[in-house]
């Protein structure tokens, strides 16, 4: 249905639009203040939404932007399977199915109620939250070492379990039954109730009471068709063609060899239709599989991140220019049951989201729209080392520790204004923070060691990547724990863009041989350099995890992507960096060819001559050309006529119709990754059997600037270029 936005009252559309993004806003505070868990009210790992009748979108809260997808897919399979007739005020259902009812893993509940207008069905509200835990063999619903989707926990299809606004006491009984923390977890259940049933319903009715509901429901469409437009208008900025990226993804969770798990994310631009398809590799017994929600889920990270700025209605009209599809059932990108997926969303999810913004990079860099362009980014590292284990506490009760905080510590991608935020976090969690130590401690059997910077973990660039966290915590108070962990972006890291390197990837590891009790005892504090010890290398994915009292966990989150060739990076901001404890010295001249002496000053003339040695080796000769900086930063190759060419110095590259990476005129330096990190002073996880990661630095043969940094695996072609229409 077209729906025209000319003659309508922008005032009231606006009042309207406002209204309803301030209840899903109530809803989500709501149900801060009614939990209990730390998950919820510190880390802000949650969603409110609110639906229209059609079911489309009306409002959102946005703290985890990846509910934007499982939110109208769980609402969807409501209606697909319900009888609408039969519903009644007070009615609820849950939902925490990755397949059948639109979740992004098992552990993430949401509870989905309609909404009622004098007896009349008007909408949906939607409440989710991710809970301490949901049973099975994975603790706070990650099962690295599941085989199927049967060992990971309970699956609710959408279940109305839910009358009169109470959760029914059999099923109450059924839930407690089968998790580790059933008092925070029903009590969480419940916060979502009252979120919907209580807040959600009674604003609604206000507000319909307030515009009246026949002009209640002419907004509603005005807004989405006001929202569907601008998105339009952005996409259609973006030239015409055909944009290709392949990536892979790792897992070694299982006995045998390690999987590098191959996934392709293709883009159409067509006028102001934007059209995904991805492909990968078959699906494994593994929990990395992903299913079609989590998915389109991450590619509206990327695109919501990356397109949907400024104020900007978010509702149904963002999705009506994009189309999203995972291509046949039974691959990692589309699995199907009994294959395992309780990872689905920030495994391979995690890596469409990556592809996508490569893709949307790819388009703009070569956008007429000075604006686009301007959005040219790295990648955010959107990966995540940690570990949910479960054990008695201090308090004689139990713990379950899931810890956020190296997912919302993870580096973000350099942009074209600046340097990449630090501890950005995962590019869905937008309303997220960090845990607070004192309630890690007050909660759990631990000891907060430290938490820092991670120094050289962002990508270099002449915008720098943003910088990864490190935590240490002791096992303090407690005989044990045990649980998995992941690790989801060790051995391939968060590429650049624009000739900007890598960011560095995560890790989890034990700490062996330390002094931590006798460095506290002696009235140290308790860093690394005091504790000493060295830390363990482990498989990436753990089905058990086992930490004693007195271990010492160190826990890592990688950096963002940065952004243009490092070379030209202001010397006096790398002099900075190193000032500020951003990065070593041997990591300042190494990546960036900056000399710093022994009082952190900057030798210009050394530098001055480092970074030309750079150059010559980077081709082989000297340069013939002068590299000057781009007018937009970021964007080394450009469209010259009928050519590909030069965004630093303007030689020709190659004929538009060629792939100017394999041209005369462009030099590769190919080498493993964990090689050319160890020469940067960087951290990546060194792979240890077939195929071999490797870093691809593309380099301009007339002025030796760095083209672009692709990573992928040995034998493997090398990435395309875009097929303009």
């Amino acid at each position: 249905m077209t729906i025209t936005t000319s003659g309508v009252d922008l005032v009231a559309a606006e009042l309207h639009r406002k209204a309803l993004e301030h209840l899903t806003e109530e809803m989500a505070t709501a149900m801060v203040r009614t939990s209990g868990s730390p998950i919820v009210y510190e880390a802000k790992d949650f969603c409110t939404s609110l639906f229209d009748a059609v079911p489309e979108q009306l409002g959102f809260s946005g703290y985890v932007l990846m509910h934007l997808a499982s939110s109208l897919g769980g609402v969807r399979a409501i209606n697909d399977v319900v009888d609408m007739d039969a519903l009644r005020p007070g009615d609820a259902f849950l939902t925490n199915d990755p397949r059948f009812g639109g979740a992004m893993h098992q552990a993430d509940v949401a509870t989905i109620t309609p909404m009622f207008y004098r007896d009349e069905l008007v909408g949906w509200s939607f409440s989710n939250m991710h809970v301490l835990d949901i049973g099975g063999v994975g603790v706070s619903g990650f099962a690295p070492g599941a085989h199927d989707v049967f060992e990971e926990g309970l699956r609710f299809p959408p279940i109305k379990v839910i009358r009169n606004g109470r959760l029914d006491s059999e099923w109450e009984r059924f839930i407690a039954a089968n998790v580790r923390t059933p008092d925070p977890v029903l009590n969480d259940i419940r916060g979502m109730i009252a979120a919907n049933t209580g807040v959600a319903a009674e604003r609604l009715t206000a507000i319909i009471d307030e515009f009246g509901l026949d002009t209640f429901r002419e907004l509603n469409l005005v807004n989405k068709a006001l929202s569907e437009k601008v998105m339009r208008q952005r996409v259609a900025r973006m030239p015409d063609g055909v944009y290709r990226v392949t990536d892979w993804h790792e897992f070694d969770g299982h006995e045998g060899p390690d999987h590098l798990l191959e996934v392709t994310g293709t883009m159409t631009v067509s006028g102001s239709d934007l059209r995904f398809d991805f492909t990968g590799a078959p699906q494994v017994g593994a929990f990395v599989n992903s299913a079609p929600a989590a998915m389109e889920a991450n590619i509206m990270d990327a695109v919501m991140t990356m397109m949907v700025y400024g104020d900007f209605p978010v509702n149904a009209g963002l999705w009506r220019p994009v189309t999203i599809s995972v291509g046949e059932p039974g691959t990692v990108v589309n699995s199907i049951d009994p294959a395992p997926c309780s990872n689905a969303h920030a495994e391979i999810g995690t890596r469409a989201c990556k592809i996508t913004r490569a893709l949307l990079a790819q388009a703009f860099s070569l956008s007429d729209d000075r604006e686009l362009r301007g959005r040219v980014a790295g990648q955010n590292h959107d990966g995540f080392a940690g570990a949910a284990l479960f054990g008695g506490n201090q308090h004689g009760g139990v713990s379950v520790m899931f810890y956020t905080d190296n997912a919302s510590g993870a580096g973000g991608a350099a942009q074209s204004i600046g340097d990449g935020l630090d501890a950005y976090g995962a590019t869905a969690q937008t309303g997220c923070g960090i845990g607070e130590v004192e309630t890690h401690e007050s909660l759990d059997p631990i000891l907060m060691l430290w938490r820092r910077v991670v120094p050289n973990s962002g990508g270099p660039g002449y915008h720098r990547g943003g910088q990864g966290l490190e935590q240490a915590w002791e096992l303090r108070f407690s005989d044990g724990v045990a649980g998995p962990a992941f690790n989801s972006s060790a051995e391939i890291p968060a590429r650049g863009f624009g000739g900007g390197y890598p960011g560095a990837s995560s890790n989890h590891a034990p700490l062996d041989d330390h002094h931590a009790a006798r460095a506290i005892a002696e009235g140290k504090a308790p860093k690394l350099e005091a504790i000493g010890g060295t830390q363990r290398r482990v498989r990436s994915a753990i089905g058990r995890m086992r930490v004693g009292r007195g271990d010492v966990e160190v826990w890592t989150s990688g950096g963002g992507g940065g952004l243009g060739d490092p070379l030209l990076r202001p010397a006096h901001r790398v002099e900075q960096d190193v000032r500020d404890g951003y990065i070593t010295t041997r990591h300042a001249e190494a990546a960036y060819g900056v000399v710093v002496g022994p009082d952190n000053g900057c030798d210009a003339e050394a530098t001055a001559r480092t970074r030309a040695e750079v150059r010559e080796a980077r081709i082989g000769r000297a340069p013939t050309a002068e590299q000057g900086v781009p007018a937009d930063v970021g964007i080394a190759v450009v469209q010259a006529g009928a050519d590909w060419g030069c965004g630093y110095c303007g030689a020709t590259l190659a004929p538009s119709a060629e792939n100017w990476r394999t041209a005369g005129s462009v030099v590769l330096r190919e080498t493993p990754v964990h090689e050319r990190f160890r020469e940067l002073d960087m951290y990546v996880k060194e792979r240890l059997e077939e195929p071999v990661v490797n870093m691809r630095e593309y380099f301009c043969g007339s002025c030796a600037g760095a083209l672009t940094v692709d990573v992928g695996i040995a034998g493997s072609p090398p990435d395309t270029q875009p097929e303009l229409a």
